[in-house]
């Protein structure tokens, strides 16, 4: 229960941040900017993490559970892109980002609007309650993640 409410104003409270982000670059400082984005992607990750244990069948598949996660992703998704603009272009440093985000700058956005289109469709599908037509779903936002990961980011 704790951590559905969680969730919850996180979804929200990330959703309005993001919406306002959208309008100006809040950022001055690089490095609260490269925290921005670590944060937002570690939620992702956390999230992400607890439906690929019920996918996997290495956590009891709760449809509900694996609902709220998806709608959080969904939310979260649309959170990072802008902590590589603005304060964050070209920053490097005490992060996993490799130049060739901003060297290929238009591939990376469409990687990252690959992740919130799939995230959304992903929500979508968990909808139905049926671990075989998430599954697929699950799969496909997993292989955006996976994109950005091959060129985008430092092992």
């Amino acid at each position: 229960m704790v951590l559905k409410k969680f969730l919850t104003v996180a979804a929200i409270v990330s959703v309005g941040f993001s919406a306002s982000l959208a309008t100006a670059d809040t950022f001055v400082d690089a490095a609260d900017t490269v925290e921005y984005r670590q944060h937002a992607f570690s939620m992702i990750r956390d999230n992400f993490g607890m439906m690929a244990g019920m996918v996997r069948g290495e956590i009891e598949y709760d449809a509900a559970l694996f609902q709220q996660h998806a709608n959080a992703v969904k939310h979260l998704a649309n959170i990072p892109l802008a902590g590589f603009t603005g304060a964050g272009k070209n920053v490097t440093t005490d992060s996993d980002a490799l130049p060739a985000i901003w060297n290929n700058w238009a591939d990376f956005e469409s990687k990252m609007n690959n992740l919130i289109k799939a995230s959304a469709e992903l929500a979508v599908a968990a909808e139905s309650g049926s671990i075989r037509s998430i599954a697929p779903k699950f799969l496909a936002t997993a292989g955006t993640c996976k994109q950005c990961h091959d060129n985008y980011r430092a092992d």
